[in-house]
């Protein structure tokens, strides 16, 4: 019991001193939502009740560490669930006209290099003369200028580990990661869900990011876990994996009840399996076609040439590109029915490390943040997010 209670405590401390540092941004955002949800007439509680549900399939450490952040926000606490569980829903209530082409192409371009594939360059940050796979994860999301983003540092917290990400300020999933043990995770979301699982069987996919950052050391260890969990309760999404000296992208299908294995040495995806059966929207198709044209004559690929292949405007502006900008007069300013590409992260394997940019690739400014270290107060707070928007 007194375990049970220290556990309590830590995770519930360690979500209010997170919540102090980034009030601002999210009691900024919850408001202008707050603002859009009235203006519009839009009816929450169907959202609300699949927030509720959703909750019910958390780890009891999550659900413990959004009930301590919502405590401490001055905001309507029915926005603040619907902030946190059921945006993308929220996005389609909002979007001007009929929202999004195709049924919400959903967004984010990833590429997996791995170790063999890797510029052999020095490294940066360590003495070592090997280099671990890189992962790049560009984050597009839609409603973009009502997500603020923020480095994320949560420290080893009884037997779980630490991990370092950026993501949305005020909320408890993690869609990219490296933890404290050098072993990286980032998704592509697939629209692939079984109708016969309850939202509260329902692993969420940034639910299960961070379970494999908090309780797996390595790529091995991560796939053991993943095959523990019954594949018909996962969302569907293509998983990149990478330590050390082991790297994977995993493609979980549910409906399929299948996880294929791609552990080619680079390695592209959006939001369509490539090994399974997929529905394939427009967008995605195009994306990663140019992500593959972008790859496909380089022998050897640095961290400049993900950043690069991150920063690309072919397609666009709109959803066909791989650096995601809203089409002009899109629902401006929010873009709530347009995908944004809000930050970029390029991470190695074996490397507590995040390179990161806040919005668009092409116009932000690059920052490096290593587990353990100072991170800047304006990265922390989602000030500098909040400055160029």
């Amino acid at each position: 019991m007194d375990e049970l209670i220290a556990d309590v405590d830590t995770f519930a401390e360690q979500a209010r001193r997170r919540a102090a540092t980034e009030r601002e941004a999210v009691e900024w955002a919850v408001d202008e939502l707050a603002t859009a949800i009235d203006e519009r007439g839009v009816e929450i509680e169907p959202l609300l009740e699949y927030g509720r549900r959703s909750r019910e399939s958390l780890p009891d450490r999550h659900r413990r560490a959004y009930e301590a952040m919502a405590a401490e926000f001055d905001v309507d606490p029915a926005v603040y669930d619907v902030y946190v569980f059921a945006y993308s829903e929220l996005c389609e209530e909002l979007a001007d006209g009929d929202g999004r082409s195709e049924k919400n192409p959903k967004g984010c371009t990833n590429v997996l290099v791995a170790p063999s594939a890797v510029d052999p360059e020095p490294p940066i940050d360590t003495g070592s003369t090997s280099r671990g796979a890189l992962v790049l994860k560009n984050r597009d999301i839609a409603g973009w200028g009502t997500r603020p983003k923020s480095i994320v540092e949560q420290p080893p917290l009884d037997d779980y580990y630490g991990f370092l990400t950026v993501d949305t300020c005020g909320t408890i999933s993690i869609f990219k990661g490296v933890n404290d043990q050098g072993l990286v995770a980032a998704n592509t979301y697939i629209d692939s869900e079984r109708d016969d699982v309850d939202p509260e069987n329902q692993l969420r996919n940034g639910t299960v990011i961070r379970i494999v950052l908090e309780e797996c050391a390595t790529v091995a260890e991560a796939r053991a876990m993943l095959e523990s969990v019954p594949t018909r309760h996962l969302c569907g999404q293509t998983l990149f994996l990478a330590d050390e000296t082991d790297a994977v992208l995993l493609e979980i299908d549910p409906v399929a009840e299948r996880i294929a294995v791609d552990d080619d040495p680079v390695v592209a995806r959006t939001n369509h399996f490539v090994l399974s059966e997929s529905t394939e929207t427009e967008s995605s198709t195009k994306r990663r076609e140019r992500a593959l044209s972008l790859l496909e004559d380089a022998e050897r690929i640095d961290r400049n040439d993900l950043w690069q292949f991150a920063q690309d405007h072919e397609n666009g502006p709109g959803d066909d590109s791989i650096c995601r900008h809203p089409e002009p007069e899109t629902d401006e300013p929010h873009a709530f029915g347009q995908l944004t590409t809000a930050s970029t992260a390029v991470l190695e394997g074996g490397s507590p490390t995040i390179e990161v940019a806040m919005g668009n690739p092409c116009a932000a400014d690059r920052t490096r943040c290593s587990f353990g270290e100072e991170i800047p107060t304006e990265l922390r707070t989602g000030r500098r997010w909040l400055d160029r928007r």
